[in-house]
This record gives structure tokens, C-alpha cells and sequence, in this order.
């Protein structure tokens, strides 16, 4: 008989979180698993689990209904392992309270409050909500070492699993634009904290001194209203232009001859290591985790602040030297970020809950 995996999640909508729901259920075929899926997506919305056929409940746009309706659904679940996606010590604490013993839980973020309340609320609640014998994963050092100095002096155990980024969709090609011409892309949620302002700056400042260069933005979000106003009344809509969700986003990176990734705040970042993958070089802000992913590549890192954007024009001038570094770090990221290596872990976790 199988053993049975509940995935717990915001939504249905892609995101990094999301897009690695199937990929889980896909590779642990020796496992039985049902989703519960807190936030309903509404009806135009891409759902990751189309043509999946897997349980799915759904929860409710308001906290108290989504809670009651979590708690059922774990009360006919009490002899699956829950696996918690970032969804926060509340929702996490709704399955405490149901009673639920196999539990893992996924840091998969950096911003664990916002003012100085609700920091001592969350850090209360994680305390009741993490039981001793739950297993915590995070998906990179760096949100790892964020989540321990918030609960600080709190020391739970905390292991790293990094995203399993590689597959088969994501390898490289060779249909690069002809020369002469450059393609530059972003590809990720168009939400707060990615410097969505800050890269449609920087994109305006290549076409002066680059005029043959066009812009391409793939994904969606509440901010993508604001960035196609923005990029209008810069004048941009001749060389910017939007694109929307792309389920088959290697696609994208092979035809691009630069990715562009100014993200603010990342607790990892799978679209660069996609990226690269595909063949295609990256220019990254300095953030802790790029400099976690980039270790050995810092080529492909910036700065950040007021020489930025000399910086970025500087590497564009010198794509030639990224674009040879770019098999020797796909090289190594083939094996750091394997959904092999990942599965396997999980698949770890997963039986250590029934030993």
C-alpha cells in the first residue's frame, strides 16, 4: 500500500512553489498524494495541476474558512506525512491542532513579518505551531539562516534541499538571435521586491546606446497593469514587450541571448539556474542568494546601487566572456540542482516520519 502525502500550498497559479507541485507527484510515484490548495485560483487563471489527476480541495479567499476547511481535510487525513509550502505558522498551526504527527514544512522565503507586532505574533506562533518531532526544510543557506536569526534564540533543526530546477525541458540549443541583434528577457512573478521599476530603467538605458536591443517580459502578477502604463509612458512599447505566463519557458531563455534578473529579495531563484541551463548567460543582482548559486561564477553578478547600471552595460559589453563561462556552470548546476538529488531527499524525510 502506499504511503500518503498531503501538499499544502497557496495557490494553484504558477509560481516557484507551484510549478514544483507536479514535479513531486510525477517522481514519487510510490507515494499517494492529495493537495489542499488554500487560496481558490479563479477560473481564467493557469492551474499548475491541469491535466493532473489528483485530489485537490481547495480552501477560501478568507482565513478563518480556508482554516476550518484545512482542519477537516487533515482530520481525514491523520495517517498522511503533510508537507507545508510556505504557508506560514497559522495554517501550519491549524494542523497541529488537527492533530496531524508526520508533518514537514518548506521555507521557501525571506520576509517572515512586517512591523515589530507581527514579528512577536509570527515568532509566538511558529513556537506553537513547529512541533519538536516536524521536519523543516529550507531551499537555500541563506532563507535557512534568515528563518533561525528571526526565531533567534530559538534553534530549531533546519536542513537545506535545494530547488530541483534541472529536467529535461530545461537544456540548451542553439537558436540564439542573429548577430547583430540582442535580446534581453525576465522571467518570474511580476510582484513587490523583484525591482520590476528598477529593470524596466535599466532596459530603457540599453536602447539608447543599444537601439537593435528588444525586451521581453515573461510571467504575471498584480503588478503587471502598472509595469505596461509604466513601460508606455516611457515610450518603450516598440522594443518592451510583454508576454505573459509560458508554460514551456525554456523556450524563451534558448532564444534570448541575455536573462536579466534585478530581484531585490530571493530566498533562491530558479530563473537564472534556468537560464543557464538553457545556454543562456545571466545578469543578477548581488543578493545573498545569487551569490549562494553563483559561487564559483561571480562573473555573472552586479553590484547593487547607484554603479549599477554601469556595471550591467559593462558585462553587456563583455557577453562574449559570460556566454563561454555558461557550460561550465551549467555543468555544475545539473548536479547541485537535480531533481534527482531533490527527490531523494524528500523521499528521505518522507520515511524518517514513519520510522
Amino acid at each position: 500500500m502506499k504511503n500518503k502525502v498531503c501538499l499544502v500550498h497557496y495557490t494553484s497559479e504558477p509560481g516557484g512553489i507551484e510549478l514544483l507541485m507536479p514535479d513531486i507527484i510525477n517522481s514519487l510515484q510510490d507515494r499517494l498524494f492529495s493537495v489542499f490548495v488554500i487560496r481558490p485560483s479563479g477560473t481564467d487563471k493557469y492551474n499548475v495541476y491541469n491535466g493532473m489527476t489528483v485530489n485537490i480541495t481547495c480552501g477560501s479567499a478568507k482565513n478563518l474558512t480556508a482554516a476550518l476547511r484545512l482542519f477537516r481535510f487533515a482530520a481525514k487525513n491523520r495517517d498522511a506525512v503533510f508537507h507545508g509550502f510556505n504557508t506560514g505558522p497559522f495554517f501550519l498551526l491549524v494542523i497541529r491542532l488537527a492533530r496531524i504527527k508526520k508533518v514537514v514544512y518548506s521555507i521557501r522565503g525571506t520576509h517572515h513579518y512586517k512591523s515589530k507586532l507581527q514579528k512577536a505574533v509570527r515568532k509566538a506562533l511558529w513556537r506553537i505551531a513547529l512541533a519538536p518531532d516536524y521536519r523543516i526544510i529550507a531551499n537555500s543557506e541563506y532563507s535557512r539562516t534568515v528563518f533561525l536569526a528571526f526565531l533567534a534564540p530559538w534553534n530549531p533543526k533546519v536542513s537545506v534541499l535545494y530547488n530541483p530546477v534541472n529536467s529535461s525541458r530545461i537544456s540548451p540549443v542553439s537558436e540564439k538571435s542573429p548577430a547583430g541583434s540582442l535580446n534581453i528577457i525576465y522571467a518570474g512573478r511580476l510582484v513587490y521586491g523583484k525591482n520590476m521599476d528598477l529593470w524596466l530603467n535599466t532596459a530603457e538605458s540599453i536602447h539608447r546606446t543599444r537601439t537593435g536591443a528588444r525586451f521581453y517580459i515573461y510571467g504575471d502578477g498584480p503588478l503587471k497593469d502598472t509595469l505596461v502604463r509604466q513601460s508606455v509612458e516611457k515610450g518603450m512599447q516598440d522594443y518592451l514587450f510583454f508576454m505573459g505566463f509560458m508554460p514551456d519557458i525554456a523556450a524563451a531563455y534558448r532564444q534570448a541571448d541575455l536573462m536579466l534578473f534585478l530581484s531585490g529579495h530571493e530566498s533562491f531563484g530558479n530563473a537564472p539556474v534556468e537560464s543557464i541551463l538553457c545556454g543562456t548567460p545571466v545578469i543578477a543582482c548581488d543578493i545573498p542568494s545569487m551569490k549562494e548559486i553563483f559561487l564559483d561564477f561571480p562573473i555573472f553578478l552586479v553590484p547593487q546601487g547607484q554603479s549599477m547600471e554601469a556595471e550591467i552595460n559593462n558585462k553587456i559589453n563583455r557577453l562574449e566572456e559570460l556566454k563561454k563561462m555558461v557550460p561550465k556552470a551549467a555543468k555544475q548546476f545539473r548536479d547541485r540542482f537535480s531533481p534527482e538529488r531533490h527527490m531523494s531527499g524528500l523521499s528521505i524525510i518522507y520515511d524518517s516520519l514513519h520510522s
